[in-house]
């Protein structure tokens, strides 16, 4: 298997660990200094970058208590030796508010000795926002 086949093995053990809510794995496949973004905005709690496993994790509980991931659907990846970009479709509630929101997203995956060593989400943060906002 090449390198560019094996990233996408990668990502896509994330993924299937995501959509079991399975954060033992999803941490395995993350390297220690690991850094996880998503944009910044006012209104989302789960926006900025974190690093390292609990960084990782803080996000993942302000994100549990913050929306409801009703749809996360990567509908094609691009891959070369080091990164694969996933483009996909998403369908959040924001459970402060319970307004429903959507958006296309790119995550760009960069992988490093087999571990995930950045995880970066695009999405259209103006929808996300407004979602949260009361």
């Amino acid at each position: 298997m090449n390198i560019r086949e094996e990233n996408l093995k990668i990502v896509h053990q994330l993924y299937s660990a995501f959509s079991k809510r399975d954060i033992n794995t999803i941490v395995g496949l993350l390297s220690a200094d690991v850094e996880w973004g998503e944009p910044e905005n006012p209104f989302n709690p789960a926006g900025g970058t974190r690093h390292g496993h609990q960084g990782f994790i803080e996000w993942l509980n302000i994100g549990q208590k913050a929306e409801d991931i009703l749809i996360l659907e990567p509908k094609k990846m691009l891959t070369n030796d080091d990164s694969v970009a996933v483009v996909g479709y998403m369908k959040c509630r924001a459970i402060p508010t319970g307004k429903m929101y959507e958006s296309d997203f790119v995550h760009l995956v960069t992988i490093k000795a087999g571990k995930v060593t950045k995880f970066q989400e695009f999405f259209d943060t103006y929808i996300a926002g407004e979602a949260f906002r009361e």
